[in-house]
């Protein structure tokens, strides 16, 4: 199983083009990307999406990238009516204040805007490999990070498990015995009552099985038996589970309540909310996993 939480750094050259990407992972019922790229590398947001989107299934992941590139010489392009401008106006100032008119082509030349550079932009298809392969990396790096979290909340988890699994020993174990001192004290109670003469015994065993009928939680026990034993399977064998852990939790949850309301055991009703505060633990942990 995997945390939510982590952080990865990825690094990819190409041509002397370098990009570094770099992923911060928190917890979030959804997978949630916020992605930060440079103008240059807006056209690739898709392109690092499925990436992403194909290694993580929850989280929110906040994406930052730091693009560098060397400086790329073009073709040079001449703005002719930019020039034809400036001499223009060189002559005018000639005629109009009988100065000489002693602008030169490498003079016009340095005039701004009259000469442009006309960058070589990379390929895209090079830059999109650019950014998979960083953003790739970056998760090679995240998923390490919230592999190794993830197993000290496996392990931590299966612990609970192991107290919530002696707890529903202990309530299994009691449970029987509730009827047979429900009996007991009725008993007790009819013969006070009649001072000591006979009572009718088969009224005497209909209380004592509608008792029993109502406070029976043999099924409760089972679910909850074959729900521990599914979530230590999915915790073993599933890397990214947690919803589904979360709803499995909901049901250990849903099965203690009703033991709870139908127990009408004192022992039974506090091993319950032992066993509440434990399902309610591991509840908080699942929280943090993918």
């Amino acid at each position: 199983m995997y945390s939510m939480t982590g952080y990865g750094r990825g690094e990819a050259e190409r041509n002397g083009r370098t990009l570094v990407v770099e992923l911060k992972s928190v917890n979030h019922r959804f997978l949630d990307l916020s992605i930060k790229l440079p103008r240059v590398l807006l056209f690739a947001e898709d392109a690092m999406k499925k990436v992403i989107s194909s290694r993580l299934s929850r989280g929110h992941i906040d994406v930052f990238t730091t693009y560098t590139a060397p400086a790329e010489q073009g073709a040079l392009s001449l703005d002719r009516d930019l020039a034809a401008s400036y001499l223009a106006m060189g002559k005018e100032l000639a005629q109009s204040f009988g100065v000489k008119d002693d602008l030169t082509a490498s003079a016009l030349l340095r005039v701004q805007g009259v000469v442009t550079e006309n960058a070589v932009a990379a390929p895209e298809e090079e830059l999109v490999d650019l950014v998979r392969t960083a953003t790739d990396r970056a998760l090679d790096s995240l998923l390490k990070m919230r592999d190794v979290e993830g197993k000290a909340i496996t392990a931590d988890i299966m612990t609970k498990l192991a107290e919530i699994e002696r707890l529903t020993g202990l309530i299994e174990s009691r449970a029987p015995l509730v009827t047979a001192e429900y009996r007991t004290r009725l008993e007790e109670r009819m013969r006070e009552a009649l001072s000591g003469a006979d009572y009718d015994e088969t009224r005497l065993l209909t209380e004592v099985a509608l008792f029993a009928d109502k406070c029976a939680i043999d099924e409760e026990l089972a679910r909850l038996h074959a729900h521990i034993d599914h979530y230590r399977s999915i915790l073993s064998t599933e890397p990214a589970a947690g919803r589904k852990l979360d709803f499995l939790t909901q049901e250990l949850n849903r099965e203690a309540n009703t033991i709870g309301s139908k127990c009408n055991d004192a022992a039974i009703a506090e091993n319950v909310v032992l066993l509440k505060c434990e399902i309610e633990k591991v509840r908080e942990q699942i929280q943090n996993l993918e």
